[in-house]
């Protein structure tokens, strides 16, 4: 994996690069993965497609880069782990809106382990929730990929789905309650309830979920 690489860059907004200061992230390249149909997908070696960190404002809105995203859902027994963005969090689009998932970009820090998408994924379970016992996932793998096409911000993004179990005794709890609520749900009750107010990455993992149980 390379550590940095340079990149031609279109012209942008000076506001991305003072929004996102010297932030990197790592990202491959749009053109590895443009043959994917939309939606779900199985998974894939992004090893291939060398992955490369580069400064962020690089590569929002920049549709050579697909920047990657462990997306990581948690399930126990047939619940799920619904998660509801507040006003106070930082990414307006996803205010108010219900999701499936946790997850965020990858950087450097995360490359000094053996896994850098690894690495990511145990570093956002620490930063968003509380898992009861110390409990931590062994050896996750990912499941598949959402390859998201129906808005600007997603085609920006690859995201990388992880399906954790969690055991019955462990409790789950969101770190900063200012910015977040969390719920245990029955999955069977999602659609009913609370699908048409998903963000779009969530449904697309909802459906897929549910396909894979009937």
């Amino acid at each position: 994996m390379n550590r940095s690489a340079p990149c031609s860059v279109p012209k942008m907004d000076m506001s991305l690069q003072e929004r996102y200061g010297d932030e990197q992230v790592l990202v491959i390249p749009a053109a590895s993965v443009e043959h994917l149909d939309a939606g779900i997908q199985p998974m894939v070696d992004l090893t291939k497609a060398e992955p490369r960190f580069i400064f962020r404002y690089q590569a929002e809105q920049n549709p050579r880069w697909r920047q990657l995203i462990p997306y990581i859902v948690l399930r126990q027994a047939d619940r799920l782990w619904l998660t509801k963005r507040l006003s106070t969090q930082g990414e307006s689009r996803l205010h108010n809106r219900f999701s499936l998932g946790v997850g965020g970009h990858i950087n450097p820090i995360d490359a000094e382990g053996t896994s850098a998408l690894l690495a990511a994924l145990y570093r956002e379970l620490e930063e968003e929730l509380y898992l009861g016992n110390n409990w931590r996932p062994t050896d996750p793998q990912p499941v598949a990929l959402i390859n998201d096409l129906s808005n600007a911000v997603s085609r920006d993004h690859l995201g990388v789905v992880f399906i954790l179990d969690i055991p019955p005794h462990v409790s789950v709890e969101v770190r900063e309650k200012d910015k977040m609520l969390g719920q245990w749900v029955e999955a069977s009750r999602v659609r009913e309830l609370y699908y048409e107010q998903l963000e779009s990455w969530s449904q697309i993992v909802f459906t897929y979920l549910e396909k894979a149980t009937k």
